[in-house]
């Protein structure tokens, strides 16, 4: 979106959208006093949604300040967005004057991070100014941390927590690929993956019904599969139940599967694949997040790719924002996804297996 360090989204196009003048625009952009939090509030949250490159460094309020924050990535650490999150947050460090803190929480021990003695220096020496957190941190730690520091969650929200949260457009990205299989000509779509404790699950799903009305197709409880949330955090559990239940679909005519993440989509291609079921001859498949390095042997999925670089990036920004006003409203900033063309999607009954699916179109959801 920009090249050359110059922006390609205009300060003129956002005023334009939210029918306000430049100058406000420019104004709730460079965090002068004399807008109100509420306009402040709408204009970054949409110009980070347009993908305007923030200017950090023209900000009087950041001059000789600098900061000491947390990242708190809590539960596993084999995951790809943890260091691609970080290294989005490292690139804006030296304009922010920012020094990030990394500290890993094992999930079975995650309430030493309240202990003192088991926290980072700095942060039980009182030197961070504010928390990024990463994963699913449970209610009643966050709240706990909320008490002594100001944070920003990354993807995850927290039930009943008024909390800044920086993550992605599921509706978009679950409507593209929604999309994609409507235009390839399949009218049974399955959502597979939905978790009742994962906010990112629940709104991938939310986003699956919704497409499936907009596309005029019935909702059918029984094409939905659920799966823990310790299927997805945990790499050394089976899904074997969940695969035998999708693979039970095809006799209903499920000849689709929309999954709520890469790692689901490769555990049921895979599964499926064991089982005699060529993907996409006998089924299609789509991932979202288009994350995972081991593709367990699986053609390459169709999927979204989610900007975890710039998702990173925006989180510190939203923090330091917070920092310096901790009165404003709460955001919750939605980046755009990206379709990405995979191998697993094809016609239902298709003979030859095609090597590529359809173009998106609009929007998507499941339920």
């Amino acid at each position: 979106m920009a090249k050359n360090g110059k922006n390609t989204v205009k300060q003129k196009s956002i005023a334009e959208h939210l029918n306000l003048s430049v100058a406000t625009v420019s104004k709730a952009l460079s965090d002068y006093s004399d807008i109100n939090e509420q306009t402040r509030a709408k204009v970054i949250n949409t110009a980070s949604k347009m993908g305007y490159k923030f200017d950090t460094r023209s900000r009087k309020a950041l001059v000789g300040k600098s900061y000491f924050v947390g990242v708190l990535i809590y539960g596993y650490t084999d995951d790809w967005q943890h260091t691609t999150y970080f290294a989005g947050m490292s690139e804006r460090c030296a304009k922010m004057n920012v020094s990030l803190v990394l500290h890993y929480v094992n999930a079975a021990d995650c309430e030493q991070i309240l202990d003192p003695d088991h926290q980072p220096p700095a942060m039980r020496e009182g030197q961070l100014s504010g928390l990024i957190l990463v994963n699913r941190w449970p209610r009643h730690i966050v709240r706990k941390l909320l008490k002594e520091t100001p944070a920003v969650s990354v993807v995850h929200q927290v039930p009943d927590v008024s909390l800044d949260i920086v993550g992605i457009d599921d509706t978009s990205g679950i409507s593209m690929l929604m999309d994609c299989l409507y235009q390839l000509g399949h009218r049974k779509i399955g959502f597979f993956g939905r978790s009742g404790q994962i906010t990112w699950s629940r709104r991938r799903f939310s986003a699956y019904a919704d497409s499936l009305c907009r596309l005029g197709l019935d909702l059918d409880v029984e094409s939905v599969c659920d799966v823990s949330a310790e299927l997805f955090e945990d790499k050394s559990l089976d899904w074997d139940r969940q695969i035998d239940y999708a693979a039970a679909q095809l006799r209903r005519g499920v000849k689709a599967w929309m999954c709520a993440s890469d790692r689901a989509g490769y555990m049921l291609c895979r599964g499926l694949m064991d089982r005699g079921i060529n993907v996409p001859r006998d089924v299609s498949i789509t991932g979202f997040d288009n994350s995972e390095a081991d593709r367990l042997g699986c053609r390459e999925l169709t999927s979204v790719s989610v900007p975890a670089l710039k998702i990173g990036a925006e989180a510190l920004r939203r923090l330091i924002t917070r920092l310096r006003h901790p009165n404003g409203p709460y955001l919750h900033v939605e980046l755009p996804c990206r379709f990405v063309e995979g191998l697993t999607t094809a016609a239902p009954n298709a003979e030859q297996v095609p090597v590529q699916g359809a173009k998106p179109a609009a929007h998507e959801k499941n339920s």
